[in-house]
């Protein structure tokens, strides 16, 4: 009989197990004979000279003992995990292909191991990609980020690089795919790319110049805070913190005065800028606009230019009103004075603190570097 086909098991026909001085039957034997030219026509050879005409079945096997291995390194190939899903086992450790560690949304900080070799990570707020030593993730290990709602910083480990820099900036709508070479990282090249193109706005502006920003409008810009392709402040004061706009970009801040006659102003102290030592005035502090001028930098404060107003009056006399005389003393009866009122065509006066005209607040940023 042939090979058992569920087990693999070849039993030989009954009849052909011979003794000493027997006399062989020929029809067990040629049935024998046939079974063992049968087999051997289907035994796949070792050559490569015929394919399988089936699908060949390997063991189950384990990470550390693949079904399907190789002569050399048995403990590399493929087996079968739980689930019925396929294991891939590189020296006795599995490598992950499972799709629901492939792609992953990340919110907030992350540190890239191992087992995220090629995964695709989408972060959707402003993050720190830390990166696990470059030996200990080896040569080939590669890996996709996407800053999608955030700016992305990455961070490889201790004094490795990427791109031959300290850090890599991906900015928001930006992407890079990571590669490791074992001892560090490259990119290619698009999260440069991207960050070039969304700072080009900010690199056109020259040393100097002042922008405004309405924040209050949802999906407004800004300049970038703390990117040193260009450097900027915001022009208010109390923002020099650790976390603040211009945490490190101005010193001896000084504010005085209250509302309308504030004074703020501070000394840029960014080494790198053109504009070191300068003292600048936060004009978002003070409420002051700008004004082309023949002599720049010169301080005004509000005012209303000075005129005269023609009256005619009476002293009183004869059950008329009394007119206050600015120049030659008072009538009689005794001088009054009152409060604005309802004029004939301006409606009702609008009072304050200062002269103003119609407007609307924004934000002022300086380009410093």
């Amino acid at each position: 009989m042939p090979r058992n086909p569920s087990t693999g098991v070849y039993s030989k026909p009954a009849g052909t197990t011979p003794s000493v001085g027997q006399v062989i039957d020929p029809v067990p034997w040629n049935a024998l004979t046939t079974d063992l030219g049968n087999e051997i026509t289907n035994s796949l050879p070792r050559d490569g000279s015929a394919p399988m005409v089936a699908p060949f079945k390997a063991a189950t096997g384990t990470v550390s003992a693949p079904g399907l291995g190789f002569a050399s390194t048995p403990q590399t190939g493929l087996y079968l995990k739980g689930g019925g899903l396929l294991g891939f086992a590189q020296n006795g450790v599995d490598i992950t292909f499972d799709p629901s560690l492939v792609y992953a949304a990340k919110a907030g900080n992350y540190t890239a191991l191992a087992s995220d070799d090629n995964a695709v990570h989408r972060f959707t707020a402003n993050a720190t990609l830390s990166l696990t030593a470059a030996a200990t993730l080896a040569a080939n290990w590669h890996y996709t980020v996407i800053a999608d709602g955030g700016d992305v910083t990455i961070d490889p480990n201790g004094s490795e690089t990427i791109d031959g820099a300290a850090t890599l900036f991906v900015p928001n709508g930006g992407w890079a795919n990571l590669f490791c070479s074992g001892s560090a990282f490259f990119t290619n090249k698009t999260a440069a790319q991207a960050f070039a193109i969304a700072n080009m706005k900010w690199r056109s502006r020259f040393i100097g110049e002042v922008v405004y920003s309405n924040t209050a409008l949802t999906g407004a810009e800004i300049p970038p805070s703390t990117t040193t392709d260009t450097v900027w402040i915001e022009l208010t004061s109390g923002l020099t913190g650790v976390g603040g706009f211009n945490n490190g970009k101005l010193r001896t801040e000084t504010v005085s005065g209250s509302a309308p006659l504030v004074s703020a102003f501070a000394t840029i102290d960014v080494g790198t800028s053109p504009m070191y030592n300068t003292v600048v005035r936060l004009l978002n502090s003070e409420g002051r606009i700008i004004r082309p001028s023949t002599s720049p930098g010169t301080l005004q404060d509000d005012q209303i230019q000075d005129h005269g107003h023609g009256v005619i009056g009476s002293s009183g006399t004869g059950g008329g009103v009394a007119i206050i005389n600015g120049s030659a003393g008072g009538f009689s009866p005794d001088n009054k004075t009152a409060a604005a009122t309802v004029a004939t065509a301006g409606g009702a006066p609008r009072i304050g603190l200062e002269t103003r005209m119609k407007n609307i607040g924004v934000k002022a940023y300086m380009r410093i570097a």
